[in-house]
């Protein structure tokens, strides 16, 4: 395994050029302009010594995303990205092209579209302690968070809050996995808080929901509203749902949903086999924090091995000895002006140790 290291102002995609399954890039914290990424190897972005601040000042070259990835296994965390846009209106912090991706301590906020993720029978993403905010172009088709036709979708401990006019969060998936979140509407104009338009199996748990007062649609979660297509069975249970739109619904839904065991608030129409909350509770709508990795420094090198090598004795290591290289390489150059890949090694070290 390699560990690359981009230096502040550094350049990300050649890290990603560089690397090969497996490998991870450390990318240090500081401010990342117009750096669009391509990922389609299974690696790692891991922001450093706080978070990965990515902005554009010119549209995506490819038309759709900060990050376009569509690796075996892509693994991103602390990366805070703003401000993509593009001329079809969907542009993404990132754009999902199939495999299996996980998110964690990002923070996407403000561009046309949260994530965007096309459809891949086999593929699975995981949103794990994010935050969407403010994502959207008002056109209604744009949301926080839009996931297509995926095998499984989890999203968890997260803050998804102040969608434009789309919705919180929108899921195709075959199996959909949403626990422990905060998703708000506040003061911001969404539609619905949670949609699976197509059904599937779906675990709506322990999550506490609020549909602002300037929400585009009255209900707060919508199941198979297009057509339940994926099939499945809906557990929408044990979740804080506080509505603060005078005509507002807990539930759409064209297929049986076990919706109970819910804390509801001006909800008077959605009452059975739930508890009715006698105020309205306070909500945190306080931003997550990023926690910044414990980078383990590289293990140390192997002793030398004294003997006989062939040309006189002294001291020799073979890296057929340790079968199990990591080597750590740092990228100090931002893209170039043209537009290319070039980028400096400025130092390199090839840790060779047992497994």
């Amino acid at each position: 395994m390699t560990i690359f290291t981009v230096a502040p102002g550094g350049n990300i995609q050649a890290a990603i050029d560089a690397a090969v399954a497996g490998d991870t890039i450390q990318v240090q914290a500081g401010t990342y302009i117009d750096q669009f990424t391509t990922i389609r190897q299974s690696v790692t972005l891991q922001a450093v010594n706080g978070q990965v601040l990515m902005r554009e000042t010119i549209q995506s070259p490819n038309g759709k995303a900060m990050i376009t990835e569509s690796g075996a296994n892509v693994v991103i965390n602390g990366f805070d990205i703003a401000g993509v846009s593009v001329t079809d209106h969907n542009g993404a912090a990132i754009r999902y092209e199939g495999g299996n991706l996980t998110l964690t301590d990002d923070y996407f906020h403000n561009n046309q579209e949260g994530i965007l993720g096309a459809a891949d029978p086999n593929g699975n993403i995981s949103i794990n302690h994010s935050e969407f905010a403010f994502n959207g172009d008002g056109s209604g088709s744009t949301h926080n968070i839009y996931i297509g036709a995926i095998n499984s979708f989890t999203l968890t401990n997260s803050y998804i809050h102040d969608a434009i006019v789309g919705h919180e969060v929108k899921s195709r998936a075959n199996n959909n996995t949403i626990t422990g979140n905060r998703i708000f509407d506040n003061n911001g104009s969404a539609s619905y808080s949670v949609d699976l338009p197509n059904g599937g199996n779906a675990s709506i748990n322990n999550n506490t929901i609020e549909q602002g007062p300037n929400t585009q649609n009255p209900f707060i979660i919508a199941y198979g509203e297009e057509g339940n297509i994926n099939g499945g069975i809906a557990n929408i249970t044990n979740n804080t749902i506080v509505n603060d739109d005078p005509g507002g619904r807990a539930l759409l839904s064209s297929s049986p949903v076990n919706f109970s065991s819910n804390q509801l608030w001006n909800l008077p129409n959605d009452t059975t086999n739930n508890f009715v909350l006698g105020s309205r509770p306070v909500l945190d709508t306080s931003s997550l924090i990023f926690i910044d990795p414990v980078i383990p420094p590289p293990p140390p090198p192997p002793p030398p091995v004294h003997g006989h090598n062939g040309h006189g004795h002294g001291h020799h290591v073979q890296a057929t000895d340790f079968p199990n290289p990591m080597s750590a390489v740092t990228i100090d150059q931002a893209p170039s002006s043209h537009g290319g890949s070039n980028f400096e090694l400025v130092s390199a070290l090839v840790t060779f140790f047992h497994k």
